[in-house]
């Protein structure tokens, strides 16, 4: 398993439960993480939203303390700083500023717009919402912008079956993968969730298992991300241990060693 995660949110984003950063970084050596990745929710200027993503008068703050703990924690657990956030074509300059000032972004797209107010991807949608969502995230891995894409299979999330849309958003999405080479997340907060009932069965919502099956026809690399919004989670083994084993009979080329 990775002794690494880049997936980790923090109290600014107004969804997170309470914990100071320092928190996450004690249960992360815990846990025996040799590197920790933050990758909270990337603020908007224009389109303040707290309780979806950081507002931009959070920044200097959420980067001057992470900042500080990989000072006061060099030579115990690497420490990263990022973000976690969405592409939209008109935001691209403020997205590339955001690059600029930080180790990595990861690519986690939500909604289609940045108040969330048009779509979110966090309920049933219909095929021409699952499409959108597809067409987007291969936009965004197109930009360059994203060392990886976190939950590509988010869009099952409250849907009923994996429908001729959703197969043709995973191999859209899984060839832009390989033809960009970004890694694709098995994402543990899925996992925490529990399995749901489909038509076809009980699944995750995500990793959805119908999903992976589809990526793994592609030459992708999968990375593992513990989407933790509580420091608690950087120490829960068993999701970590069922999302392994819910995608081992794939065969993936899991990446094990740090990529930042």
């Amino acid at each position: 398993m990775q002794d690494f995660n880049y997936h980790t949110h923090t109290f600014r984003c107004g969804h997170a439960e309470p914990g100071s950063d320092e928190e996450y970084v004690l249960a992360a050596i815990e846990y025996g993480y040799k590197t920790l990745g933050f990758s909270d929710h990337a603020p908007y200027r224009k389109w303040p939203k707290k309780t979806i993503h950081m507002n931009w008068e959070d920044l200097d703050d959420y980067l001057t303390s992470i900042r500080d703990l990989k000072e006061k924690y060099r030579g115990i657990i690497d420490i990263k700083v990022g973000f976690e956030s969405e592409y939209f074509p008109y935001e691209l300059d403020e997205r590339k500023e955001l690059r600029d000032m930080c180790d990595y972004l990861i690519l986690g797209q939500h909604f289609s717009d940045p108040v969330g107010s048009k779509c979110s991807y966090f309920r049933n949608n219909t095929d021409e919402e699952i499409l959108e969502y597809a067409e987007m995230v291969c936009a965004g891995l197109d930009s360059g912008l994203f060392t990886y894409l976190a939950h590509p299979d988010v869009f099952m999330f409250k849907q009923q079956e994996f429908t001729p849309a959703c197969e043709r958003a995973a191999h859209m999405i899984s060839r832009k993968a390989a033809e960009t080479n970004t890694p694709m997340e098995m994402n543990v907060r899925g996992v925490t969730r529990g399995k749901v009932q489909f038509k076809a069965g009980e699944a995750y919502y995500y990793p959805h298992l119908p999903f992976w099956q589809i990526a793994a026809q592609y030459p992708i690399r999968a990375i593992m991300g513990i989407d933790a919004h509580a420091p608690r989670d950087l120490i829960d083994r068993q999701s970590v241990i069922d999302g392994f084993r819910e995608l081992e009979p794939l065969g993936l080329n899991w990446i094990k060693e740090p990529i930042i």
